[in-house]
C-alpha cells in the first residue's frame, strides 16, 4: 500500500504561489526586477534572503559570499554596502544592481502593491547569519512603521531556535514567524507550536511521516509550505497533500497551474487529475526522497542543532 500517496479527493483551494528569490527562473535572483516581475506575474507571495553588510545594511543575498551571483568577492559581512556592494552587479544577465531589504520594502508599500491584501513576503534569515541581523531588521521596520501594511506583509523566516527566541523578543505578535528548515524532527521539537507557518523541502513531506506532519500543523492552525517546486508533478503532490504554499523559481508556471488550471476543474476532473500523477508511485522515486530526507535530518542536527 502506497500509504503516503494522495489522500485528499475533495476539491480544495490549491497552494499559494511563493516566488523563490523573486521570479528567479527568468531574472537574476534576489534583485528588484526579479521581485517586481513576480508581482506582475501574479504571485501570492515573495521570498528572499538577507545578509548583514559590514556597515549594517541588510543586503538581498542568499550566499555568505558575493562571488557566485555578483561581480564582487569575499564575504558579504566583510564588505560595506556604501562604496563596495552598492557598486556591484549580478553575473546573471541582464546585469542588475544588488538591492537592500529597504528597496524591497519600498516595493511592498507602493499603493498598487499594498492594496493587494493577500500579498506577503517571507524574509529568509539563514542560521549562519550573525544573530544581530534581527536587531537591524527591527530597526529597519521601525523606519517603516508609518506603513501599517508591512505588519501583514512581512513574515520573518528563521532556521535556528536561538533566532526564534530573539525574534519573539523583538517582534512579539506584531509579525508572523515562519520556520524554515530541513528536519521535521527539529520542526516538531523546537518550532511547531511557536510559529505561524513552516517551510520545508519537498522530500521531507513525501512519506507517511511527512503527511502526518502536515496534519499536525493544520490541526494547530499552522500553514505548511514546501520548496523548491519547479516540477509540475511535484505541484500535483502539493495540491493533493493540501499544502498552503509552494516555493519555486518559475512563477509563470506556478500561477498557471495553481491559479488557473487546478481551479478550473470540476470535481470529477480534479479526481482524475490526482489519479493521473505517477510521481510517487515509483519505488525508486520514493527511495530517493527517503535518502534525501535522512541526509537532511542528519545535516540539520549536525550543523543547525535541530
Amino acid at each position: 500500500m502506497i500509504y503516503f500517496f494522495f489522500f485528499l479527493y475533495s476539491l480544495i483551494e490549491p497552494p499559494q504561489v511563493i516566488a523563490h528569490r523573486g521570479f528567479s527562473g527568468q531574472h537574476p535572483e534576489n534583485t528588484m526586477i526579479s521581485f517586481e516581475k513576480a508581482v506582475e506575474a501574479g504571485t501570492d507571495a515573495l521570498e528572499g534572503d538577507i545578509r548583514l553588510s559590514k556597515d549594517g545594511e541588510l543586503v538581498m543575498m542568499h550566499d555568505l559570499t558575493l562571488q557566485r551571483t555578483t561581480t564582487g568577492t569575499g564575504n558579504v559581512g566583510d564588505h560595506p554596502w556604501y562604496g563596495y556592494i552598492d557598486g556591484l552587479k549580478t553575473k546573471a544577465e541582464p546585469a542588475q544592481p544588488i538591492p537592500r531589504l529597504n528597496d524591497v520594502f519600498d516595493l511592498l508599500v507602493r499603493p498598487e502593491v499594498a492594496s493587494n491584501e493577500q500579498l506577503y513576503m517571507i524574509v529568509d534569515i539563514k542560521f549562519d547569519n550573525p544573530i544581530e541581523i534581527l536587531d537591524r531588521l527591527y530597526a529597519l521596520l521601525e523606519e517603516y512603521k508609518e506603513y501599517a501594511s508591512l505588519q501583514r506583509q512581512v513574515v520573518i523566516g528563521v532556521w535556528h531556535h536561538d533566532f526564534l527566541d530573539r525574534t519573539r523578543e523583538l517582534f512579539g505578535d506584531t509579525y508572523k514567524i515562519c520556520f524554515i528548515g530541513l528536519s521535521l524532527v527539529g520542526a516538531r521539537r523546537k518550532f511547531l507550536e511557536q510559529v505561524d507557518c513552516l517551510s520545508v523541502p519537498f522530500a521531507a513531506l513525501a512519506d507517511e511521516d511527512g503527511q502526518q506532519f502536515i496534519r499536525e500543523a493544520h490541526d494547530l492552525g499552522k500553514r505548511v509550505f514546501t520548496w523548491t517546486i519547479n516540477d509540475v508533478e511535484q505541484m500535483v503532490c502539493a495540491v493533493a497533500w493540501g499544502l498552503d504554499g509552494i516555493v519555486g523559481d518559475h512563477v509563470d508556471v506556478m500561477v498557471e497551474h495553481m491559479h488557473h488550471q487546478v481551479m478550473s476543474y470540476s470535481h470529477e476532473e480534479y479526481i482524475s487529475y490526482l489519479d493521473a500523477s505517477t510521481h510517487l508511485k515509483h519505488r525508486r522515486t520514493r527511495w530517493y526522497y527517503y535518502c534525501v530526507k535522512k541526509a537532511m535530518q542528519w545535516g540539520s542536527a549536525t550543523y543547525i542543532g535541530v
